[in-house]
């Protein structure tokens, strides 16, 4: 734990720390933003930044984890919508899933090169325990969806991998056409839906 501050003083700084850091990464971009720019917008020294967090790609992925802990919540709490079908209904809260990533700031300067970077320079175990969490939250969502009236026949497994396949559209907005990235997004989310809801083979 952080020393040299009150416990109210760390909680202080470490909110201090993902807000700002939020705002500039979402400025900026993670290779753009340096950890004076976090420190001076926080109000505090270079070397009490380190004792919160050991690089700014660590703080990026705090921000990440915190922002997906909020997004997972909301996608299993709109499975029981009301007055839509099981497919309709499916289709609406993978729909979020793009669009809710696709509007938050972290991600303005976000694609897959900045993706592969963060890679690079994490602890390798951070990673794979994201991955591990991403099948943990698969199992859960299956297991709502099913309390919801939604039965998904697909492994959490091979739900995880549709759900980043669907969600890095948006790393790839560009090179799709701006003009047809919606239409192509809903396309393929659909297909994706009757897929994780189709009749398991005998």
């Amino acid at each position: 734990m952080p020393k040299g501050f009150t416990d109210h003083e760390r909680a202080q700084i470490h909110a201090q720390l993902l807000a700002k850091g939020q705002e500039l990464f979402g400025l900026h971009g993670i290779r753009k933003t340096n950890v004076e720019e976090i420190t001076r917008a926080v109000g505090i020294s270079k070397g009490a930044f380190y004792l919160f967090y050991e690089s700014k790609e660590a703080l990026f992925f705090a921000i990440l984890q915190q922002f997906e802990a909020e997004y997972r919540a909301r996608l299993i709490a709109d499975l029981a919508r009301p007055g839509l079908s099981p497919h309709q209904r499916l289709v609406t809260v993978l729909g979020q899933s793009v669009t809710l990533a696709l509007a938050h700031p972290l991600f303005a300067h976000f694609g897959s090169d900045e993706f592969a970077y963060l890679l690079r320079k994490l602890p390798a175990e951070q990673p794979d325990t994201h991955m591990n969490s991403d099948v943990e939250f698969s199992r859960q969502f299956i297991a709502a969806a099913r309390a919801a009236g939604i039965t998904i026949t697909a492994t959490p497994e091979l739900m995880t991998s549709l759900l980043r396949a669907l969600v890095m559209l948006n790393f790839h907005k560009d090179m799709i056409g701006p003009a047809d990235y919606h239409h192509v997004a809903a396309v393929l989310i659909d297909q994706v839906v009757t897929y994780l809801m189709k009749e398991p083979t005998p």
